[in-house]
């Protein structure tokens, strides 16, 4: 047994609204957009001006720009929601990518510690008598930055005291390269 629709009164009554309605030609619907383009707004004289031009009744001139006013406004929420969404997408991308990139240099700062912890280690237990270096201590209340300098060239990092020069990739053979993301 199949169902059949079976057309109630309110269908068939907005369906002879539909009936009496008269569809704008091409003619009038490009005059009236020629008229929005110049003016979306236009007063009730206009309105009736152009109604009596394009054989229309004033109301529905009044509704076709009305209509049109909020198509426009819709279109433009549309395109400026399509540019903020790019936009956001773009930033969260460059903000993604710069989180791995910080994540990186954390690992790499870590590690140069550990090399420097090292190389501390050496120098202390060389037996040459000297006192430890404290530039390579990792105290908390010394920022890195400030207990050595280490410029990046051809994968070697050279310390602040310009006489040691440590070979990164022999060191540290699992290290990505920083400036390889």
């Amino acid at each position: 047994m199949s169902l059949q629709q079976v057309p109630t009164s309110e269908t068939t009554s907005r369906k002879n609204r539909n009936d009496g309605r008269k569809r704008f030609t091409d003619k009038q619907i490009s005059f009236l957009e020629y008229m929005f383009e110049t003016q979306s707004r236009p007063e009730l004289r206009m309105k009736h001006q152009l109604a009596h031009k394009l054989g229309l009744h004033p109301r529905q001139v009044a509704i076709w720009f009305q209509n049109k006013r909020a198509r426009s406004k819709s279109r433009q929420i549309e395109q400026e929601y399509n540019a903020l969404k790019h936009n956001y997408e773009t930033l969260a991308s460059k903000s993604e990518s710069l989180k791995k990139e910080n994540q990186a240099l954390l690992n790499q700062l870590e590690m140069l510690r550990n090399v420097a912890e090292k190389h501390q280690e050496k120098t202390s237990s060389s037996g040459s008598g000297e006192e430890s270096d404290d530039r390579f201590t990792n105290s908390p209340d010394v920022m890195f930055g400030q207990e050595m300098n280490v410029p990046f060239c051809d994968g070697f990092a050279y310390f602040e005291d310009g006489n040691s020069l440590l070979e990164i990739e022999e060191q540290l053979p699992d290290l990505q390269k920083w400036w390889e993301f």
